[in-house]
């Protein structure tokens, strides 16, 4: 019986305790904002978008019948920050109707909107282009054209020679190209794996070796044999079963990117390049960051120049304060001055939403949210003055007041 009781106490304090700690983080919030050089705004518009330039932000507006049904797209749309409200369409006549509410990752470049749909034989996707006031221009119809893999600097697109089909992988001599617009080229190349990043000289590319593969024979049954291929070896000799590499637009092997150099270590490797193509940019942490712990977390930024010539990741800011207290940072962006934007998430119960200001070198926490709420798919404007949040499906623009457009 007391012991029953000492575990009733035990529980109460507990819920004490996690109590005190949601109130002081709402209570710190509150004195964050209080003292805030930003606006938040919350534009009661569903999902995110990308920015075109600074005074236009481009969204998808549709909705979700149901959950666990497709999303149903209603068209493009563009609002002005400052004016929120004044949610606009895009003319994207003479684009069917229909097949403008197939509309798929919408992505903004140069002051250029991309989207794609799928082709009715589902076996190519055709990648579109609009400004706003223009008239859409079809640019590429071919497999695997995506807004990702397009670079409108560099003037390509990136295609995939492989296709796959219960399992077994098979490469074809070309990637389905059926139309390219004039002044572009595609760089048909074979995907072996997921991730790719476009800058407009380089592609970097993530390698993946495996020891055995699927192969169909004459009768069409799969079954998995040794790989007959050998690992990549790279110009230096080195074997290279797994890494990052960096391409030029002959699909030449520059260099390998590394992911671990001296004190520094790339954690969750999702590259976010700044738009000129200069660098790329990486979550990662400093040996000691974690004091005696081993985490796989990172509470670092830092940034590898592409010019093939170039050996050293660099920090670029540091959001980690203490070894007792790592962070775990996701979700970049990054505009064409330096300013970045990131999620950290992972090991508490706050979900943050940090901004580090390159001209300052300021870094500091512009909101979060208790979970289990969700912050997402933060964005940083060109000038800087606006970040975009999506919390719980909803699009949060955050004005910092000290930039002026």
């Amino acid at each position: 019986m007391r012991h029953g009781r000492l575990q009733d106490l035990r529980m109460y304090v507990w819920c004490f305790v996690s109590l005190a700690l949601v109130l002081s983080l709402l209570w710190c919030e509150t004195q964050a904002w209080a003292k805030s050089d930003y606006e938040i705004i919350n534009t009661g518009i569903k999902g995110g978008g990308c920015w075109y330039d600074d005074t236009h932000f481009i969204v998808i507006k549709g909705q979700q019948p149901a959950p666990g049904q497709e999303f149903e797209v209603e068209g493009l749309y563009y609002l002005n920050p400052a004016k929120y409200q004044e949610l606009k369409q895009i003319d994207l006549s003479p684009m069917e109707p229909a097949l403008q509410r197939q509309i798929k990752e919408v992505t903004c470049q140069d002051e250029t909107i991309l989207f794609y749909v799928m082709a009715p034989d589902r076996k190519t996707s055709r990648l579109y282009s609009v400004k706003i006031g223009g008239q859409p221009e079809l640019i590429a119809d071919m497999r695997w054209a995506r807004p990702s893999a397009v670079s409108i600097k560099g003037q390509y697109v990136l295609g995939n020679k492989l296709t796959v089909d219960k399992g077994v992988w098979e490469e074809h001599s070309d990637c389905n190209l059926k139309f390219l617009h004039s002044g572009l080229k595609t760089l048909c190349w074979p995907r072996d794996t997921i991730s790719q990043w476009v800058t407009p000289q380089f592609v970097v590319s993530e390698y993946l070796w495996r020891g055995s593969i699927l192969v169909r024979d004459k009768d069409g049954k799969s079954s998995r044999i040794l790989n007959p291929k050998s690992p990549l070896k790279l110009p230096d000799g080195t074997e290279l079963k797994q890494g990052y590499l960096l391409r030029d637009l002959e699909n030449r092997i520059v260099q390998e990117i590394p992911t671990k150099q001296g004190l520094y270590q790339l954690i969750n490797v999702s590259f976010k390049s700044d738009p000129q193509g200069q660098y790329l940019y990486s979550v990662c942490f400093k040996a000691g960051d974690h004091g005696d712990r081993y985490l796989t977390v990172g509470g670092r930024i830092c940034r590898f120049l592409l010019d093939g010539k170039n050996q050293a990741w660099e920090e670029v800011v540091s959001v980690q304060q203490s070894p007792k207290d790592p962070f775990s940072l996701h979700n970049l962006s990054v505009n064409a001055q330096g300013d970045i934007v990131m999620i950290e998430r992972g090991h508490r119960p706050a979900i943050s939403l940090w901004r580090y200001t390159a001209q300052s070198k300021r870094v500091e926490k512009l909101t979060h949210v208790i979970s289990p709420d969700v912050l997402g798919a933060p964005q940083v404007s060109p000038n800087g003055r606006w970040v975009s949040v999506v919390r719980e499906s909803q699009l949060i623009l955050i004005e910092s007041k000290g930039v002026k457009p």
